[in-house]
């Protein structure tokens, strides 16, 4: 060891380097890792904590890139790309998933995980299909409240993307009072012939901002599995809504 080097202060930025790399990491990970003991893991982990130079959800520990970016605060919404509560959702799954937002009459993919869902498929975030395509786009249509949703049905045009595409506009007033009520959607090959896909909200403040979703081939989601499914993307939708009102609070 050089004669000025700081053990501890070494140590300290060994593991923040550690957590920097991954995707989501625990104590014991770290420990093994970096061959630290359990005691000592702890109180860098904690300390690292503290000085909000890292976040922890549930077991695994993150790297808070507020500390490091000096763009991050000037942006005006929520790096959607950055959040990781979503690989668990697709890790439990196990079929592709999916984070959408709005604008304007369009649904913009702002996260898409394909197997083995290690790490974002970025070459298709930012793809754009409209709102009445997709059960990503219908499930946030539902939950908007009526003063935002009449004014952006008017300028639905209901365009098909397949023969199954809701092209009656009564209809789909209907269906998403229907998907509202489920509290899920459902999208039976609307935006894809043989694709399948089952979506629910994704909340902050209780206001519904964004979907998430999975999609996979018809065979693998039946009308008997739907509403398991969409119970697992429920639990993944309040992990996604804890971590966002998380990262807000560290300053």
């Amino acid at each position: 060891m050089a004669n000025n080097e700081v053990s501890t202060l070494k140590k300290g930025l060994l593991v923040l380097e550690l957590v920097k790399q991954h995707q989501g990491i625990t104590s014991r990970e770290v420990m093994n890792q970096l061959s630290l003991s359990k005691s000592t893991a702890f109180r860098l982990l904690s300390t690292l904590e503290e000085m909000n130079y890292i976040y922890k959800i549930q077991t695994q520990y993150f790297i808070n890139h507020k500390m490091f970016c000096d763009g991050f605060e000037k942006r005006s919404e929520k790096d959607w790309a950055s959040l990781h509560s979503i690989y668990q959702v697709a890790q439990n799954l196990q079929m592709s998933t999916y984070l959408g937002k709005v604008d304007g009459t369009d649904l913009v993919m702002t996260q898409v995980l394909r197997a083995p869902f290690q790490k974002s498929a970025d070459e298709e975030i930012g793809n754009r299909s409209k709102l009445h395509q997709s059960a990503l786009g219908k499930v946030i249509l539902a939950h908007l409240d009526e003063e935002l949703l009449a004014p952006l049905f008017d300028q639905l045009s209901l365009d098909p993307a397949t023969e199954n595409t809701f092209q009656d506009s009564q209809l789909f007033r209907y269906h998403l009072k229907a998907i509202r009520q489920d509290g899920y959607a459902f999208d039976d090959e609307e935006r894809i012939v043989g694709i399948r896909c089952v979506a629910v909200p994704v909340f902050r403040h209780k206001k519904g901002i964004a979907a998430l979703a999975i999609a996979a081939p018809r065979e693998q989601i039946s009308r008997g599995n739907i509403k398991q499914i969409a119970q697992k993307l429920n639990a993944g939708s309040k992990a996604i809504t804890k971590e966002i009102e998380t990262l807000e609070h560290i300053h």
